[in-house]
């Protein structure tokens, strides 16, 4: 037991997209980096938040082999030249050190997410435990966590030793999937723990699941928490701090799954993601889509430092999770911009990109016009421009479609020319349901007719993805019609955007904090103690 009024708690959220971490107690995360590690080559001096090549302390085995390891990283700028790696003088089996953290997050897993098979099988699971450590150490170094002076000198560089146990508990946001087995959660929290204590040189730990934070941010015991994340939209019932396993279910639509819409729209094509296998063509543009010829160009590509790689091994670049997630970043920052979402706002409410344009299938109807009064695309009309000088016209409507992208959430029917040209459609169909079908779901599967109403009237969206101006109201909107009449449903959405980007932390900065919650954190002497199991035992919310 980890007693005390005020213990300072270090909070870490490793999402799927961004990493947060910071001191419990703050209002908001000081560390956001991308969810993701370089990877050097061995025999290079790189090691996480040390200097003179060093390797921090509480690792031994584990924390050498971390020492392979650097963060943040930039999906700005090219990839370190220490990250390129071939076998021997074969160039043509170059690797590229880029690790995300998560396997939802690999390119080769991708591949599933769009042939129809489930795409909730990687989300949540760590793919390297050491990747996982290295950004706790590198925001340990960056907030200076095993300094004495770090609340009085910040961001200011001091000389102090970073030897030595660190003197915060460490509380870890679980972002697994509940659909995914409990021996597996169960394994997989089991590591967190020890690379906690004997890696991290936790004095105490504590390990707490999305869901349940964000529904502690937002002041509420019971919710009905939809978080619409990177890799896809989950809803998870909370009851009473507990965590339903059977009201838990997924979707794939999410941000990622947007960014690969969009992109497709610009390109031209529907890809698999990661890799140049094209399933669908579609063009609703008068004209050859925008980034039909060289595709969507991520910002490192504009760098400079770009002419100095090999051939081979920007090929390779370009077909790692680092190219993907760097086109993401493009995506994203296109659909969060301020001049899309003042267009997008309108009341038109037919699904994006359905109705016209022409297919390799012809599964849509080919149109020049949606409507009469779009007949001309001015050039003086609205009109966005990518980092590379692309512009895309925004006054057709197709470019207004693109600024309704995120209706794509809530929409019944998807673009024939998204789902895939296989058996297993129908399968592709029910893992990509809509928001309001999937809070639908997963109240059905609640027994009890009380607690269903409860968990209706305190419904919480949350999640980067779920920043779209009105998205609120439209979910709103769309459980009226199939809930039934007696159901007093409410959805609560903060009106901050720190908020909901950071929900889960908040909530473990808020729960850190409590006075009550102090005796749940697992000691490092009750871990060697009594192993795993006793923080396991702690740990279940289910």
């Amino acid at each position: 037991m980890y007693c005390g009024d005020e213990t300072g708690a270090f909070i870490g959220d490793i999402g799927s997209h961004t990493a947060r971490f910071g001191y419990g107690g703050e209002d908001c995360p000081k560390v956001v980096v991308p969810s993701a590690v370089y990877k050097h080559s061995p025999d290079e001096n790189n090691y996480v938040g040390s200097s003179q090549g060093n390797q921090q302390p509480g690792g031994k085995k584990r924390g050498a082999k971390r020492g392979k390891y650097t963060a943040p990283v930039s999906l700005m700028n090219v990839p370190p030249h220490g990250c390129f790696s071939s076998e021997g003088d074969d160039e043509e089996n170059c690797d590229v050190g880029f690790i995300p953290i998560y396997q939802s997050m690999n390119s080769n897993n991708n591949q599933t997410k769009h042939a129809g098979q489930d795409s909730c099988d990687g989300d949540g699971v760590i793919q390297d435990i050491d990747a996982w450590a290295s950004l706790w150490e590198y925001s340990f170094s960056a907030l200076t966590a095993r300094g004495k002076s770090k609340h009085t000198v910040g961001y200011k560089k001091v000389e102090q030793s970073l030897d030595g146990p660190i003197d915060h508990p460490l509380l870890a946001v679980d972002s697994s999937s509940r659909i995914i087995s409990t021996n597996f959660q169960e394994k997989q929290k089991a590591l967190m723990l020890e690379t906690l204590f004997e890696s991290l040189s936790a004095p105490a730990a504590y390990i707490a699941p999305s869901a349940m934070l964000s529904s502690f941010a937002n002041g509420r015991q019971t919710s009905l928490v939809v978080d619409v994340g990177h890799t896809g939209s989950r809803v998870t019932p909370v009851v009473d701090g507990y965590l339903l396993h059977s009201g838990s279910c997924k979707s794939g639509r999410g941000g990622m799954w947007l960014g690969d819409v969009q992109r497709g729209v610009l390109e031209g094509c529907w890809k698999i993601n990661g890799s140049d296998s094209v399933v669908n063509k579609w063009n609703g543009w008068k004209g050859a889509p925008p980034c039909q010829h060289d595709g969507v160009i991520p910002r490192y590509i504009l760098q400079s430092k770009i002419e100095k790689l090999k051939a081979n091994e920007l090929e390779h670049l370009k077909k790692s999770p680092f190219h993907s997630m760097a086109v993401h970043e493009v995506m994203y920052e296109m659909m969060t911009s301020t001049s899309l979402q003042s267009i997008g706002i309108s009341s038109n409410t037919s699904t994006p990109f359905v109705g016209y344009g022409s297919s390799e299938n012809n599964d849509d109807v080919n149109m020049e016009d949606k409507n009469d009064d779009d007949e001309d695309a001015d050039d003086d009309g609205p009109s966005y421009v990518l980092p590379d000088g692309t512009k895309v016209d925004l006054a057709q409507p197709v470019g207004k479609d693109l600024c309704r992208l995120p209706q794509l959430l809530l929409s019944e029917d998807l673009p024939s020319w998204i789902q895939p040209q296989t058996s297993n459609a129908n399968d592709y169909a029910s893992n990509m349901l809509p928001l309001h079908k999937l809070v639908h779901r997963s109240l059905s599967q609640i027994l009890d007719a009380d607690l269903r109403k409860e968990l209706a009237s305190n419904i919480i969206l949350t999640g980067s993805a779920s920043l779209t101006p009105g998205l609120d109201k439209s979910l709103s909107i769309e459980l009226g019609k199939i809930l039934p009449a007696s159901y007093k449903h409410k959805v609560i959405s903060s009106k901050s955007t720190v908020e909901n980007r950071y929900g889960a932390w908040i909530g473990g900065s808020i729960l850190s904090s409590l006075g009550s919650f102090q005796q749940l954190w697992l000691s490092k002497k009750e871990y060697e103690e009594n192993g795993a199991v006793l923080g396991l035992q702690r740990f279940n919310n289910n």
